[in-house]
């Protein structure tokens, strides 16, 4: 690929970054600080992560928790797994949360328990059960590391992703 010529998809930006930008500040937040070659591979990681826990190709994955860098390093690995992102508004309640969920055939939830004295697993399970929804996993908890810790196991080949697939799907409140 021409150096004029950028990727076709998120992924591949990701990898093109780290290519050129190497050890340059790709993400700052209140806790640590990630070069690109970090974020590019914490993203893989998280991607190997997924599909060694059944998320494949089309798979919504649904995140509802404030902007953290667990935040990105989720949803850069559904990207990678070709998963669909399924961004939850933090203002949500419980049952416009499932519903979201619901409607979007959610596999899996990224949340926090922390976020303004709100517990969003709590809110969600106080509803019915979503159907589709097969696991719920704090972002801030042991939880997400232990998730990322398959990904270190999985050499699986991650999915194929192209330009024409779908990367997400967006619920406005309005």
């Amino acid at each position: 690929m021409s150096a004029d010529h950028l990727p076709e998809t998120i992924p591949g930006l990701v990898s093109r970054a780290a290519d050129r930008f190497g050890a340059g500040e790709a993400l700052v937040d209140e806790a640590e600080r990630l070069s690109f070659t970090e974020l590019a591979a914490l993203s893989e990681r998280a991607a190997r992560a997924l599909t060694a826990s059944g998320i494949t190709k089309g798979d919504r994955v649904a995140i509802w928790a404030p902007n953290c860098r667990e935040w990105v390093i989720a949803a850069l690995g559904i990207f990678a797994a070709g998963g669909v992102l399924v961004p939850i508004n933090t203002r949500f309640k419980g049952a416009e949360a499932r519903y979201v969920l619901e409607r979007a055939d959610a596999q899996m939830l990224f949340t926090v328990t922390d976020f303004l004295d709100t517990d969003y697993a709590a809110l969600l399970r106080a509803e019915p059960e979503v159907a589709t929804l097969r696991d719920v996993v704090d972002l801030r908890g042991a939880e997400f590391t232990e998730l990322l810790g398959r990904g270190d196991t999985n050499q699986t080949a991650l999915p194929v992703v192209s330009g024409d697939d779908l990367c997400s799907i967006l619920f406005t409140s309005g």
